[in-house]
């Protein structure tokens, strides 16, 4: 009965056998009556016709409601499924939306709001209060994405609507990766923000930027990230999940460089070993290895329960209010775990623990060593970028010092080179003298040596006239004795011959 064609040859049947009705009637019927029978018969076709079209547009339509009132109900049944998991299963096994938002709020607990694509404006005239006087930019907010058809869609919404005036935020510049998303780049420096309003904001240095900072700031081809908290480290942000043993591990070198380029144009052994820190987090340690950095993969021997929830609920908007209290345990909502706040691990599970914990563990015979790994040491950036600021204003502090001292030994060098100089001048004036007083002194030796050779002749000569008038002062004396005698004797020869007549 579902064929067309049996319809078909009803309804030929049936205006076949009414025209011989009508053929039949024509002979006692008037014309009116005629007419008008053919007017409902034509009246009662037309209406036949659309009946069965109504019939057949309902009964397609019936057939993709009913297809489409299945799909619904599937998709609803799905969509409850993904926003709340499975309503039957009083342990769910497999993640929500509602349990993904969680831990995706847990995981951005700490995170802060963050501002992203802003446009710098360029400088504004520091205001007449500040001093010392601060360096301040304007920025806009991201503008609308124009898509192919010409149509104008707003940009991804930020974190918050606006930025309220007062708060202190830490601004970076944006780098674009292959893979089309952007990522800080360049640290740009605390700010405060001075104005806001719908259509920009302006920022005012907290602390002087450096050289690298003014060039990056004065850069007008990149946009702006902001931040009211400093990014923190984490070893998990460069690092996979390792499919054979299920744990993180640091990512291989090739996929850090993109991350870390050699932009500074560190020496090569600096870079390698920079790289190596990131790449060995959870993997095997060395002897070599910092005792703070070694922590210790275990298996437990039998089921042991950590309590992980602090007795104590606090709100990091409470006075003094923190993540976790001075055992390690949670007091912030987010980072709590909740139901009971207990972790409980099974005979033959793995888990990472620093030093003394896992030596308390395996000495109590909970669990058991399985090998050694490595974890650096993570950065407290918002210290750090303070630290290094005031350490670059002691050390250009000791350079002005410095300086200042190498201007002093400088001139008094410049004075000695002076002295030197003159010294030296003198000094070959002296050696000009020694050189003449040299050769008068040859002269005068030779001449000594002359006067030596005459005074030792003449001195000879002295010594011979010397014993010849000494030998003949003593002839003469001899003589003169001689002759006194000669005449004592003739004068007493003559006065004894006057005497003796």
């Amino acid at each position: 009965m579902n064929n067309p064609l049996v319809y078909q040859a009803i309804g030929v049947l049936l205006v076949l056998g009414y025209f011989g009705l009508m053929w039949m009637c024509w002979k006692t019927w008037r014309l009116p009556h005629v007419a008008a029978s053919l007017l409902v018969f034509l009246s009662a076709v037309t209406f036949l016709a659309f009946a069965s079209f109504v019939l057949k547009t309902q009964a397609a339509w019936r057939d993709h409601y009913e297809s489409y009132s299945a799909a619904l109900e599937a998709v609803r049944a799905e969509n409850v499924e993904l926003q709340h998991g499975d309503l039957e299963e009083l342990h769910q096994t497999e993640g929500s939306i509602r349990s993904l938002r969680a831990r995706l709020s847990s995981k951005l607990v700490d995170r802060g709001r963050v501002w992203r694509g802003w446009e710098p404006l360029g400088r504004v005239e520091a205001e007449n209060g500040d001093d010392p006087p601060r360096l301040r930019y304007r920025l806009r907010p991201p503008r609308p994405v124009v898509e192919e058809n010409g149509e104008e869609e707003p940009a991804a919404a930020p974190d918050s609507p606006s930025i309220a005036p007062g708060t202190v935020v830490y601004a970076f510049t944006e780098h674009e990766l292959e893979q089309a998303f952007r990522v800080p780049d360049v640290y740009l420096g605390e700010f405060n923000v001075t104005e806001a309003n719908a259509d920009t904001v302006t920022l005012a240095a907290m602390l002087p930027p450096d050289e690298e900072q003014i060039e990056a700031l004065e850069a007008g081809d990149t946009t702006w990230v902001l931040y009211d908290v400093m990014p923190l480290d984490s070893h998990h942000a460069f690092a996979v999940m390792d499919e054979e043993e299920r744990r993180m591990v640091g990512k291989e070198r090739e996929a850090l460089t993109e991350f870390f380029p050699n932009r500074y144009e560190w020496p090569e052994e600096r870079y390698e070993q920079f790289l190596e820190r990131l790449t060995r987090f959870n993997r095997e340690a060395t002897d070599q290895d910092p005792p703070e950095n070694v922590w210790v993969l275990v298996e437990f021997v039998r089921a042991h329960e950590i309590q992980v929830d602090s007795d104590v609920e606090q709100s990091l908007l409470d006075e003094g209010g923190r993540f976790y209290d001075s055992s390690g345990r949670a007091l912030e909502l987010h980072v709590r775990r909740g139901e009971d706040g207990t972790v409980r691990l099974l005979e033959g599970d793995t888990a990472v623990f620093d030093r003394d914990t896992a030596d308390t563990l395996i000495g109590d015979g909970i669990c058991q060593q399985i090998r050694l790994l490595y974890r650096r040491s993570l950065s407290d950036y918002g210290f750090a970028f303070r630290d290094i600021h005031y350490r670059n204003l002691d050390l250009d502090v000791e350079m002005a010092r410095a300086t200042r001292d190498r201007d002093t030994m400088v001139a008094l060098r410049d004075k000695a080179e002076e002295q030197l100089a003159f010294h030296q001048r003198e000094q070959a004036n002296l050696e000009t003298d020694l050189a003449g007083f040299e050769q008068e002194l040859q002269l005068l030796q030779a001449y000594y040596g002359e006067l030596e050779e005459t005074w030792s002749r003449t001195r000879t000569r002295l010594s011979e006239l010397f014993r010849t008038n000494a030998y003949l002062a003593n002839e003469v004396t001899r003589l003169q004795i001689e002759m006194a005698r000669q005449i004592d004797q003739q004068t007493q020869e003559a006065t004894a011959s006057v005497s003796s007549p």
